[in-house]
């Protein structure tokens, strides 16, 4: 039998979504699909491919929505949020996106590769523009990854309510931010590194 590639992927997000990345192994897609796992092996070398291939297609979408090039600080604003938006719209999307081989997560490498064009078309040298297109890239991953572990705000304000949180200032704090969202927790952090690349600039401030 033909295994649809493409087919197995969207078998494999949905799987993602009903029981989390923990559960999700090439084996148990195998049963999902009715194959043998060697079957999927030809095609997923490892759960770790496997991973690769749903990130191709969870930030496809978002390479697709993007210009080729525009104002360097608009364009970054705009593939970062696009990109955290499309992570957490997932279970565990950012979890499955950390570590992946662009080769195969091409849609990620995609990103990346257009964030270098537009960042040097603005007088970065190069070297600077890959470097600060993975710190786009990493940061925007890690956060994502924060947003999907964090307590609910529920938990969060049953925990500072209870005192349990050990550290007083962050907690006063935390208090005061009440009723923030992850977006505007996002934004606040995403518009303090284009700040900083801003700053190192070629033309200082883009």
């Amino acid at each position: 039998m033909s295994l649809d590639v493409d087919g197995a992927v969207r078998v494999a997000l949905r799987l993602l979504e009903a029981e989390g990345l923990d559960k999700l192994t090439v084996r148990r897609l195998a049963t999902e699909l009715g194959v043998k796992a060697p079957a999927l092996y030809w095609h997923f070398r490892s759960k770790r491919a496997l991973l690769d291939h749903m990130t191709d297609a969870i930030v496809a979408p978002v390479v697709a929505g993007l210009p080729a090039s525009g104002p360097w600080l608009e364009w970054l604003e705009d593939a970062g949020f696009a990109l955290h938006t499309a992570l957490l719209a997932h279970r565990d999307g950012a979890r499955v996106a950390l570590g992946a081989d662009l080769t195969v997560a091409r849609a990620l490498g995609e990103l990346a590769e257009r964030a270098v064009g537009v960042l040097h078309e603005a007088g970065f040298p190069l070297g600077e523009a890959t470097r600060a297109a993975g710190v786009l890239v990493h940061f925007v991953l890690g956060r994502a990854v924060e947003a999907q572990t964090r307590p609910s705000p529920a938990e969060e304000a049953a925990m500072l309510a209870s005192g349990s949180f050990p550290f007083p200032l962050m907690a006063r704090g935390l208090r005061e931010r009440a009723g923030s969202t992850v977006e505007d927790d996002f934004r606040y952090a995403l518009g303090v590194l284009l700040a900083g690349l801003a700053a190192v600039s070629p033309s200082r401030g883009g």
